[in-house]
């Protein structure tokens, strides 16, 4: 599976595993490897492009809640992405869907 092999050592490699979302069946058939794959990504990102090795991926939440890097994507790409989601101060609505969102994947 090409997903399994895809690394990330430069930005088209990036673009590759976002361009897998665009499929949404394909996203929820592989949701636990593509999920793998995000927060790899992530990680890759943080570390080798911005320098930054402080920061445990995939991140909890106060209480402790793994927080779901590939949903939360997903939910704020559908709401127009980080821009406009951060303009239109949505962030509160987007917490509650992620909530809603991962049950309803989960079930």
């Amino acid at each position: 599976m090409i997903l399994k092999a895809l690394e990330f050592l430069e930005f088209g490699d990036y673009k590759a595993l976002i361009n897998m979302f665009d499929d949404r069946e394909y996203v929820f058939k592989y949701k636990v490897d593509l999920q793998k794959k995000f927060e790899e990504m992530v990680q890759w990102f943080l570390n080798e492009y911005l320098g930054i090795n402080y920061r445990p991926i995939p991140p909890y939440s106060l209480d402790q809640q793994k927080i779901d890097l590939l949903s939360l994507y997903m939910l704020v790409e559908k709401d127009g992405g980080y821009r406009e989601v951060t303009t239109e101060n949505t962030w509160p609505i987007i917490a509650k869907d992620l909530g809603s969102y991962i049950k309803m994947v989960t079930t």
